[in-house]
């Protein structure tokens, strides 16, 4: 018999209530907060017995500790490159059917809560999905048609659009149309994303090459940038000429967030360990000001928040 999970989307340490979920729970390609992990492992043991997976590959030093639990599915991201392959049918039959997924809402984290539900009704999980998946949370690869169409969609959307997304790739292994008004919900997000990539590259005018340090280093203040803009578009653009890409971005609550990527490839940086960060990806982290500017103390950068 068909099912309908709910999905939740959401971040390292911004899990909702656990009273507020309900049946059985499965948590997807959500790592533990970097800054209180601790916070995030006391919110799955209040959900008990109805947490029947976590599944993660965002490597923490937590993780030790969880060895013994089997609810806890973690794998290192050097062996797992994205989180839908480790969502297997053997793992969904063994621990059955979930009522509400909590994931990520990336695309990684949107195909796992899409291949779960698609797995636990039985249906067929489309091919390009794992390979999709692994060229998004890497940026490493070539997407197929199909995949460039639900990234793009989903960076030019938002969370009711990452939800559609869910929907959209069920009903494809299901053999089911699309319905046309979300079909054209979301084309209309990557119209979006289009435009905000547009603006994003003019951007790049603006940049400033950190020349007062070693490091080939780069930086650009998105602050004064009006319209959509597209973080991952300038990230990739500029690490094919950088080894230490730096953006100021707006945050949520008119807040700053300062935004460092790189191309472990070209660079043979590990951001991890560059900052002594946990469940981040290699190539992209979140880091204050006062951490950046110790490990690139530039004076071409804000000295203070």
């Amino acid at each position: 018999m068909p099912t309908t999970p709910e999905v939740r989307l959401c971040r390292p340490g911004e899990q909702p209530p656990a009273g507020a979920l309900t049946g059985q729970i499965v948590v997807l390609d959500l790592a533990f907060s970097g800054k209180n992990p601790r916070r995030d492992l006391a919110w799955a043991n209040s959900l008990g017995s109805r947490l029947i997976a976590w599944v993660d590959h965002h490597d923490q030093e937590l993780w030790s500790e969880l060895e013994n639990d089997d609810r806890f599915c973690l794998t290192p991201r050097e062996q797992a490159p994205a989180c839908p392959p480790l969502v297997t049918p053997e793992l969904v039959a063994e621990r059955g059917p979930a009522s509400t997924i909590v994931c990520h809402g990336d695309l990684d984290g949107v195909l796992s809560a899409a291949k779960w539900w698609i797995l636990q009704d039985g249906g067929t999980v489309p091919k390009w999905l794992d390979p999709d998946s692994i060229v998004a949370d890497s940026r490493r690869g070539t997407f197929t048609a199909r995949g460039e169409f639900f990234d793009h969609a989903l960076r030019g959307g938002n969370d009711a659009v990452r939800r559609l997304i869910v929907r959209a790739v069920y009903a494809e292994a299901m053999g089911r149309e699309l319905h046309p008004n979300d079909q054209a919900k979301l084309e209309r997000a990557v119209d979006s994303h289009h435009s905000a990539v547009k603006n994003s590259l003019k951007q790049l005018e603006r940049t400033v090459d950190l020349n007062d340090i070693p490091e080939s280093a780069v930086y650009l203040d998105l602050h004064p940038c009006g319209g959509s803009i597209d973080l991952t578009e300038i990230l990739l653009a500029l690490q094919r000429d950088y080894d230490w890409v730096v953006l100021r971005a707006r945050a949520k609550g008119h807040t700053t967030k300062w935004v460092v990527g790189t191309n472990p490839e070209r660079s043979g940086l590990d951001l991890r360990r560059e900052f002594k960060l946990q469940g981040f990806a290699p190539f992209r982290v979140h880091v204050e000001l006062e951490v950046l500017l110790e490990r690139l103390p530039t004076k071409l950068l804000p000295q203070n928040a």
